[in-house]
């Protein structure tokens, strides 16, 4: 599925399919990633000294050096003050697999351990 064409044209419009249609795209994609570490992990071992091209791909394997700071060595009067700092809000969608029931028969409470309720009204 490389192209948009691939990818199916209609959404189910129920929750729970929107669940699990997310839930398994999701987990397609958590594949695709372990695959995906896999297949650069071998390219950056192959240390390549230039472009590599495939029939319909060319990878370059790059490096780069970026800056980052580090809030842990600033001074606290500049840590702990709000003008320092930005909020901002974000919307998360969390996926869980559902655990599967087993095949064996759910047990049933023995006829000892039934009982009644009754409450008094007024």
């Amino acid at each position: 599925m490389s192209r948009v064409e691939s990818f199916p044209p209609g959404l189910p419009t129920q929750p729970t399919a929107l669940a699990d249609a997310l839930g398994a795209i999701r987990a397609q994609m958590a594949a695709l990633k372990t695959c995906e570490e896999a297949l650069r992990a071998a390219l950056i071992a192959a240390r390549p000294t230039g472009p590599v091209e495939g029939a319909a791909f060319t990878v370059t394997v790059c490096q780069s050096t970026r800056r980052s700071l580090d809030p842990t060595r600033l001074p606290a009067y500049i840590r702990d003050d709000p003008a320092f700092w930005r909020e901002s809000r974000s919307t998360m969608v969390v996926t869980r697999a559902v655990a599967v029931a087993s095949a064996q028969p759910e047990a049933q409470p023995d006829e000892e351990d039934e009982f009644e309720v009754i409450e008094r009204f007024g």
